[in-house]
């Protein structure tokens, strides 16, 4: 063994060249796998923080009004289960109006786990004070000083002090005295337990302990999913169900399992091993070849193939002690480097919304968001990379030796495969033997060929995948920002409201439009309905709880007491299904284009022959299959007869005479509404069937007259803090009516988008360095090893630039036939991803293939670098004499 490593080393000292180009691929490749390692777990990390601030500080919540409290408050910590934290909140009354607002007591263990602090005055003292936080004193046109005097509920109450604002999750809410009792009190316990086991057992050991109901306690999803709080699917459970389950196949056991164990972050990570690991076999293997007849030499005297392999493995073996704790460091110094600079990319934003209300100082903090916190260094990473890049080392030098054992020792000795020369004469037929030449010195050595060209089209392919994925990503991320996250306005106008007779009326928007700064202001009007779809027209069933035989898929109750649920089943094939119903203005139905998936959407035809856009139902793969209507198809659609109706008639099982029914042809499919109003049955622009139609139609089919929401545009430069003013002064009289400021989100979310587009180019550009390193060291050894060739072609009176035209030639060559091998393999690639961001990752309306300028860009790259490549090591050549080469 150690005369094995003593070889080893003597080669890695002559080689210098091949030496440092192996040492350096190591160093890349685990820069690049370390560094991007410790990235995601930074952002993972941080994105846990942000949403423990945006959510709170607590991973389950239940009623504690029951005798196994005083218990509990004992035996915080026993078999199974640790709590570390724990917080009680008592509700002693819920009022409806102006908005539905809270009345509670909360304990400071409860203030803690939701990051509420008091930022003015003191908590309530005395049954006639309260406190609240900026956001519920502006919506309710309280001033926000203590001392203030404010009416609810008929009941006169201080303003004593000024909170923090609320995580998301809590709604509004004012505190009081603990001494306040209204007798209708509720108390609700709030838990976090210890993150270094996973939760979701701890939470299960609780419930055994203190016998309470599983199903009555509530997970804070956000952040307990972070911490282990769900049920671990089993593997074999989630890919048996992929396979059996109609509809479901390999993007519901991806997505199931992604859920648990980061399947896309480990699928990113193993996939720069592998190419590191491509990179360094194709380095080692150049070397190797070089020195093929002396390894021949060594087993004719005896040598074995244990000992050979123990060379190889010595000399990997080395160069990877060296190189991969270099590589950590360099990876990581510029990781810790990047996530200082431009951390946020790395970490998912929340909506952090700043609401009206919000003071402009808050505004700006918000714009920070969310924090990327500390840079941390991922151990896990780090050692499993290791583990597997020494593993996979192992296996190389196995290959190779392989490789020697096929070939007998005189080919060894000779670098020869053994085969039958082609003596065919050239000279006779052809002037120039330049371009002859050339074929013959690329295809000599077919493997070293198909390597370089396999490199080269490697980088440029992943660089094409990167900008594919990447363009894909902003244009899904663009949509639902608009769709999904409402963030297609600066700002929202809306009536928090479920009955139907709020609404902002004709003339407040018209006010609302009047307003300086203001660029658009859309109204939306708004009608719940049903639409009947017999026959078997409903294929997606298992969709709604209501209908679903599934155990443990539960209707919500409140949809069901409010609405009888959302689907209803009134024969073996025959059900009813409620919908939202919008009216849009022209602008908002023009920019529907972008979520077309069938027919066309023009608002004069739509008003003229009073056809609807029909919104449809989104699948777990991103189909929309789900019900079978398509264009020109009618739906007969029931609808309340007036807005005036009771919320009993909304569950549509009044008297007939309590609504009107009317038919209309489809005239387009979308795949989001854009506005939504989701303070009825809901609507996340996903499980919901909406019908479109202008705002017109609605007003002559339904009788609606006033809008739900209204979705506004601010001019270029506008001051969104007077504007924001200017809008609660003109709807400050409507009831329920509150304003929301999204200017700020949607500036973070750009500048987010830009930031992580920038770094996955960057990643593309450093893999295509990488594969560099390949390219240079087999061009040299393809040049070099020609040596021979060429001193004789010098001898016989080749110019120096002749010589170089005819490099020129083979690098253009090269070129060419990488970018065809690239174009070919990035057609594979590109149906491939289609594939996956579609029905795994559902991305909405992605772009079947890049235009062809990035492709014809990374050709002309390829090109550029061949023949540099070539030229610069037949450079070496043209420095050496020409007796000393035709001796090689």
């Amino acid at each position: 063994m150690k005369n094995s490593i003593r070889l080893a080393f003597a080669y890695l000292k002559y080689y210098k060249k091949q030496t440092l180009a192996l040492f350096l691929g190591i160093v890349l490749s685990a820069s690049l796998l370390t560094g991007i390692g410790s990235l995601l777990d930074s952002g993972r990390t941080a994105s846990q923080e942000n949403a423990r601030e945006k959510y709170g500080d607590w991973h389950y919540s239940l009623r504690c009004d029951y005798p196994w409290y005083s218990d509990f408050q004992e035996h915080t910590k026993g078999k199974g289960y640790e709590v570390e934290k724990a917080g009680v909140l008592t509700v002693r009354k819920i009022i409806e109006e102006p908005f539905e607002i809270k009345l509670c007591y909360a304990d400071a263990g409860y203030m803690t786990l939701m990051g509420r602090q008091l930022e003015a005055g003191h908590y309530p003292r005395e049954n006639n004070e309260a406190a609240a936080d900026t956001y519920t004193l502006k919506n309710l046109q309280i001033e926000a000083e203590p001392g203030a005097r404010f009416e609810l509920d008929g009941e006169e109450f201080i303003l004593s002090g000024i909170i923090s604002d609320m995580p998301d999750s809590e709604g509004m809410q004012v505190f009081v005295n603990e001494g306040l009792d209204y007798g209708t009190n509720g108390k609700f316990l709030y838990l976090k337990f210890d993150e270094s086991r996973r939760v979701y057992r701890q939470m299960v050991n609780f419930a055994n302990t203190f016998q309470t109901d599983k199903t009555s306690i509530y997970m804070n999803d956000k952040v307990a999913r972070y911490a282990g709080g769900e049920a671990k699917a089993a593997l074999w459970e989630t890919v048996k169900s992929g396979i059996s389950m109609e509809g479901t196949g390999f993007p519901y056991i991806w997505a199931v399992l992604n859920m648990y164990w980061n399947l896309t972050e480990k699928a990113v990570l193993a996939a720069l091993g592998l190419f590191g690991i491509f990179i360094i076999y194709s380095l080692f293997q150049v070397s190797v070849i070089k020195r093929m007849s002396q390894y021949s030499i060594m087993q004719v005297t005896g040598l074995g193939e244990g000992a050979t392999f123990g060379i190889l493995a010595a000399e990997l073996g080395m160069i990877f002690l060296a190189g991969y704790p270099a590589g950590c460091l360099l990876g990581n110094g510029v990781a810790a480097l990047l996530y200082q600079k431009a951390g946020k990319i790395f970490v998912q934003p929340e909506d952090f919304i700043v609401h009206s209300g919000a003071a402009k100082e808050q505004a700006a903090q918000m714009m920070n968001m969310p924090d990327p916190g500390a840079f941390h260094f991922s151990r896990s990473v780090a050692a499993g990379g290791a583990a597997f890049l020494f593993l996979v080392l192992l296996f190389l030098a196995w290959i190779l030796v392989r490789k020697m054992r096929k070939m007998t020792a005189r080919e060894l000795l000779a670098k020869d495969s053994g085969k039958r020369k082609n003596r065919k004469i050239y000279s006779t037929k052809t002037q120039s033997l330049t371009g002859v030449l050339t074929r013959k010195f690329m295809f000599a050595r077919k493997g070293a060929f198909a390597g370089v060209l396999i490199s080269l089209s490697a980088g440029s392919l992943i660089f094409l995948g990167t900008a594919y994925v990447t363009e894909n990503t902003r244009i899904n991320n663009e949509l639902k920002f608009k769709a999904d996250d409402g963030l297609g306005s600066d700002m929202q106008v809306l009536e928090d409201s479920d009955v139907l007779s709020d609404v902002m009326p004709e003339d407040t928007a018209a006010r609302l439009r009047d307003i300086k700064g203001i660029k658009s202001a859309y109204a939306v009007r708004y009608m719940p309905g049903e639409i009947s779809l017999p026959d078997g027209m409903l294929k997606w069933t298992s969709y709604y709880p209501e209908i679903a035989v599934e155990e443990g898929f539960d209707p919500d109750p409140v949809l069901m007491e409010k609405y009888n649920g959302i689907a209803v089943q009134t024969g073996e094939d025959d059900y009813k299904l409620k919908v939202n119903i919008y009216g849009y203005d022209d602008g908002m139905l023009e920019e529907m284009n972008e979520y077309l998936l069938e027919g066309s959407i023009d608002p004069e035809k739509m008003r003229k022959e009073n056809t609807v856009i029909l919104k449809t139902l989104m699948g777990g793969q991103g189909t929309y299959e789900g019900i079978s209507l398509s264009l020109g198809d009618s739906i007969q659609l029931k609808t309340p007869v007036n807005t005036e109706v009771s919320q009993e008639v909304l569950k549509f099982l009044a008297e007939e005479n309590q609504y009107r029914e009317k038919n209309f042809k489809i005239s387009a499919l979308a795949s989001r509404p854009l506005a939504k109003v989701d303070t009825y049955i809901g609507d996340d622009g996903t499980n919901r069937v909406d019908i479109i139609m202008t705002n017109e139609q609605m007003k002559e089919n339904f009788g609606v007259e006033g809008y739900q929401t209204m979705s506004i545009r601010l001019e270029e430069g506008a001051d969104a803090e007077h504007v924001s003013a200017e809008i609660q002064k003109v709807t400050s009289g409507i009831r329920k009516c509150i304003v929301k400021d999204y200017t700020q989100q949607i500036e973070t979310q750009n500048l987010f988008l830009a930031r992580k587009m920038l770094f996955f180019y960057g990643v593309a550009l450093i893999l295509l360095v990488i594969s560099l390193l390949h390219i240079m060291n087999s061009m040299q050894y393809l040049v070099t090893a020609r040596k021979h060739e060429f001193g004789i072609m010098r001898a016989m009176g080749i110019t120096d630039a002749g010589f170089r035209k005819m490099l020129v030639k083979e690098g253009l060559r090269y070129g060419i036939y990488s970018s065809l091998v690239m174009a070919a393999a990035y057609l594979v690639l590109q149906k491939f991803l289609y594939y996956f961001i579609i029905h795994v990752y559902l991305y909405l309306h992605p772009k079947a293939s890049l235009p062809a300028f990035p492709i014809l860009l990374m050709a002309a790259v390829n090109i550029g670098i061949c023949i540099a490549a070539v030229l610069i090591s037949g450079q070496a050549v043209l420095k050496e004499q020409i007796i000393e080469e035709i001796r090689e």
